[in-house]
This record gives C-alpha cells, sequence and structure tokens, in this order.
C-alpha cells in the first residue's frame, strides 16, 4: 500500500508546486492585468477607431482590439492621476504623454495580423495591449 501512496502523495504535491509558481504577483496574486475586448468601428470617413483608457491601475481599457485591415484612429484617454501613452509597435508610432482627463489620437494604417501596443512609461508594469488585425 505504501507503493502506491508515495507516487499519488508525489504527483499532488507537484500540482500544488506547479500552481503556485503560475503566479507572479506578490501574495501569490497573478500580475497579469484583466483581458478586454472591443472592436474597432469604421466611421463614415471609412477610418476604423476606438477609444482606449489608461488607468492609475496601469492597465489599458479595452487592452485587446479587434480591427479590419486599413486606417485604424486610436484616441488614449487618460482617467486617473497617472499620465501615460500608447505606442503601436513595431511601427513606434506615439500618442506622446497624456495627462489626467485628456485625450490624443494616432493613426497607424496596419495589415493582417497581430501588433502590440504599450505604455513606454509602464513597460515594466506589463502595461501592454494587442491589436488582432484580421
Amino acid at each position: 500500500m505504501a507503493a502506491v501512496v508515495v507516487p499519488v502523495l508525489a504527483a499532488m504535491l507537484s500540482v500544488l508546486v506547479v500552481g503556485a509558481c503560475s503566479k507572479g504577483g506578490p501574495g501569490g496574486e497573478a500580475s497579469e492585468s484583466p483581458t478586454t475586448m472591443a472592436s474597432a468601428t469604421a466611421g463614415t470617413d471609412g477610418v476604423q477607431s476606438i477609444t482606449i483608457t489608461g488607468d492609475d491601475q496601469l492597465r489599458y481599457e479595452p487592452s485587446v482590439i479587434r480591427a479590419k485591415p486599413g486606417k485604424l484612429r486610436i484616441t488614449l484617454r487618460t482617467i486617473g492621476g497617472t499620465p501615460h501613452d500608447l505606442e503601436v509597435r513595431p511601427a513606434k508610432i506615439n500618442t506622446g504623454l497624456v495627462s489626467t482627463d485628456q485625450e490624443r489620437s494616432i493613426e497607424v494604417t496596419l495589415s493582417r495580423g497581430r501588433y502590440d501596443f504599450v505604455c513606454t512609461f509602464h513597460l515594466t508594469s506589463n502595461m501592454v495591449g494587442v491589436i488582432d488585425v484580421s
């Protein structure tokens, strides 16, 4: 009986250890920010647009954007006391610093693929998002 208990106990412990290591933040909290998704909408001029907010929790809302190939206008609005920017990579098109209750827009032309957008001031805090163009 002991020969059966030891492998089962070892398997259970390995699951606990792997589960504990998958959490990145202090106190066992996940370090990833919640993912929210939204689709860009086409305007009468044919340019797709979407507004993203940056907040004091160092996250974008939405953090995932769906768009069609073509021109996309992204407006960054900062809420809370922490200023942010938004840079689409690899194009390196940037809004510049956007302070509290302000907004700035950029336009990028994108083909099919996935593009990252980041806050260059809070990149180490994982303030990132993705544009999914299909």
